[in-house]
């Protein structure tokens, strides 16, 4: 599927989903840029994880920008560099 998208020239995708499909494009190495947004507001006792891996896998974000858009939060990293050869 990606590769029939670059050879289309479609350069970025849009991954909203759901921890198992999050946690299978983190490891295959497929995810440049993540942006992580947040509402202050409770959900209850229960929580969904973001992405199902292994905890080796998990490592820090790297390259953290955090942005405020009006009460809710977003958490942006880069996690690989896009435009190396």
């Amino acid at each position: 599927m990606l590769a029939e998208l670059g050879r289309r020239e479609i350069l970025n995708v849009l991954l909203e989903a759901g921890p198992t499909l999050n946690g299978a494009a983190l490891s295959a190495g497929i995810v440049h840029k993540l942006m992580l947004f947040y509402a202050p507001k409770f959900a209850g006792e229960t929580g969904v994880p973001f992405a199902h891996m292994s905890p080796l896998a998990q490592a820090p974000l790297p390259n953290l920008r955090v942005r405020q858009f009006g009460p809710d939060v977003a958490i942006e990293a880069y996690l690989q560099d896009a435009y190396r050869i």
